[in-house]
C-alpha cells in the first residue's frame, strides 16, 4: 500500500489498485456513466476528470460495438494515448472482449493472462 493524491480533490489516500481517486471520488464515478451522476455531485468533479469520464465512457461503448477495435483504432478514433487506455486497463476501469487478445494483460503475481486489472481474480487482494 501506497500513500497518493487524489486525482480530482487533492486528498491524500492509501492507494492499493485501480483509480487514482479516493473513496469518495470513486463513489461519484464508479460503475456508473457520467449522465447518471446526480448535478449536485457532478460538480465536485474536476472539469477534467469529467472529460475523462465522457471519453471512458464512449470507448466502453465503443469497444461493446466493435468488440476487435485495437488499442490503436481506439486512441486514434477518440484522440486518446494509448498509454491512457492501457492505465484504464490497468485500473480495471476498461475491459476488452475475448476477441482481442492483443490487448490483455499478465498477472503481476502468477502470470495468466488478464483481460484487466493488475491481478488475476485468485491473486487479487481482498
Amino acid at each position: 500500500m501506497e500513500v497518493k493524491v487524489c486525482k480530482n480533490c487533492r486528498r491524500l489516500f492509501q492507494y492499493i489498485y485501480g483509480p487514482e481517486l479516493c473513496s469518495d471520488c470513486i463513489k461519484l464515478v464508479s460503475g456508473k456513466s457520467v449522465a447518471a451522476i446526480p448535478e449536485e455531485k457532478r460538480s465536485m468533479l474536476k472539469p477534467l476528470l469529467l472529460e475523462e469520464e465522457r471519453k471512458l465512457t464512449e470507448i466502453k461503448e465503443y469497444i461493446q460495438a466493435n468488440p476487435t477495435a485495437t488499442v490503436s483504432k481506439i486512441a486514434e478514433t477518440f484522440g486518446v494515448s494509448a498509454r491512457r487506455i492501457f492505465d484504464w486497463i490497468r485500473e480495471d476501469r476498461l475491459e476488452f472482449s475475448d476477441a482481442s487478445y492483443d490487448a490483455w494483460f499478465t498477472c503481476a503475481k502468477c502470470g495468466i493472462k488478464i483481460k484487466s486489472g493488475v491481478y488475476c481474480i485468485n491473486c487479487k487482494p481482498r
